[in-house]
């Protein structure tokens, strides 16, 4: 029996990884519920964010596995990571504050469409990222223009500092998967 589950975490090594990151990181909240006032999840709350974390988390050990270059690795972590903050916060103000913040969802789409056409490789990598970067640019004014989003100028301030350090996030992973494609980074097919 012990060897029968020892084969099965060896095997599914990558899904083991993912999942031990999930609950790590729902701990997080696991803890808040207990021991922060007004913090209130339910068991909703955790599905959501375990759904985000695990298939961020393995989505990363999917498409870095084998991968031995370190600006690669490195850039496509800050990529899923930078995406799943991303997507959990604007889920979360979606549901809450207002519909508008789906739009960011459109960043992420930006990028898994730019990782399928390069086919996960350095040099397209960095070009998805470059257009998730602009993509993040153009949401608040297209939330401002053509959503008719009312806001006030001191609650545009912080929207725009936001915005700004995911655009940053973005072109410093497309500034290391272009160091990637410099090192001749080939991702492996790991959906093949």
């Amino acid at each position: 029996m012990n060897e029968h589950i020892r084969l099965l975490l060896v095997r599914h090594k990558s899904i083991v990884r993912a999942a031990l990151v999930t609950v790590g990181v729902l701990l997080i909240p696991l803890w808040g519920i207990f021991y922060v006032d007004g913090w209130n999840w339910d068991w909703r709350g955790f599905v959501v964010a375990g759904a985000f974390v695990f298939s961020a988390a393995l989505t990363y050990e999917l498409v870095v596995k084998g991968m031995s270059n370190k600006a690669y690795r490195f850039a496509m972590g800050l990529a899923v990571a930078t995406a799943l903050v991303l997507s959990w916060a604007n889920f979360v103000l979606a549901v809450d504050v207002s519909a508008a913040n789906f739009m960011y969802f459109g960043v992420v789409v930006v990028g898994l469409v730019g990782a399928a056409i390069a086919r996960l490789r350095a040099r397209g990598m960095a070009l998805a990222l470059a257009g998730m970067a602009i993509a993040q640019i153009l949401v608040p004014f297209i939330a401002l223009v053509f959503w008719k989003t009312s806001v006030a100028l001191g609650a545009a301030v912080p929207v725009v500092g936001l915005n700004g350090v995911f655009i940053v996030l973005f072109a410093i992973s497309a500034l290391l998967f272009r160091r990637a494609a410099g090192m001749n980074a080939m991702p492996p097919t790991p959906f093949l």
